[in-house]
């Protein structure tokens, strides 16, 4: 079997016979990567503290082509979601984050950008980020890397430039229209401070954003990742529950 060497986001992971871990890492080249941990569940430091959630990892791994899970054969810790530990906020945050990549990114296919949008957001919930704006990012962009969400500068029928200020969306064809190709049916608007907030967030990085996403910005992008994953976010319902009466976009 090749032996593998990667930078990996851990997803998640879960017990796998007597003593033994299953770690679903997010690795730039390979996608999702479902490795054996053996041996480690009941060991601490090493290869066990370097394999928690939420954790950016380097492994080198043996997998077998066609099989669904490889062999860990080592884990070094990069940087440790420790600092997410007493933060319930941020905690949920991250693994709203972690449920997209899951959702978002299939094994065996390239997710360099995917990657980086992980390793970003999580390194800014673990420096003191906001929750809210962290989860409102990702979903955007996973849409985005995903194909599914248009670009919000021009028509989607006639190509012609967008004006600043309000958009309307076809919400059949998931397309922003001009004025003149506003269907009489099936639109959403989406008022100044969501389209402003949208336009900055697909052109500026996360630390640049200074609040979350305004209504009904955030539903709407939730009906979009609902269209195309058939899947609701647990940890997103998670942090809603968290955050109270700040709507997270949950959809309900």
């Amino acid at each position: 079997m090749p032996l593998h060497q990667a930078d990996g986001v851990v997803l998640t992971r879960y017990a796998f016979q007597e003593r033994d871990w299953v770690v679903v890492l997010l690795t730039p080249s390979a996608g999702q990567v479902r490795l054996v941990a053996r041996r480690v569940r009941t060991v601490r430091g090493g290869v066990a503290q370097a394999v928690e959630p939420l954790s950016l990892v380097r492994v080198s791994y043996f997998e077998r082509p066609g099989s669904e899970l490889g062999t860990l054969r080592e884990a070094v810790l990069r940087r440790s979601s420790f600092a997410l530990a007493g933060r319930p906020q941020a905690w949920a945050a991250a693994q709203v984050v972690a449920e997209l990549a899951l959702l978002h990114c299939p094994p065996g296919q390239p997710a360099g950008e995917q990657f980086r949008l992980v390793d970003h957001c999580l390194e800014h919930l673990c420096t003191g980020g906001d929750a809210l704006i962290v989860a409102h990012y990702a979903e955007l962009w996973f849409l985005r890397l995903g194909g599914i969400l248009p670009g919000p500068d021009r028509c989607g029928r006639c190509e012609r430039p967008l004006a600043t200020g309000p958009l309307v969306v076809d919400t059949a064809e998931r397309l922003f229209v001009c004025s003149e190709h506003r269907p009489p049916t099936g639109t959403l608007e989406l008022p100044d401070a969501a389209a402003r907030w949208l336009r900055q967030a697909l052109r500026s990085r996360l630390e640049a954003m200074a609040s979350p996403a305004p209504p009904p910005l955030p539903a709407w992008l939730a009906g979009l990742r609902r269209q195309l994953t058939e899947r609701d976010l647990s940890s997103l319902t998670y942090l809603h529950g968290l955050v109270g009466g700040h709507a997270v976009g949950s959809g309900r």
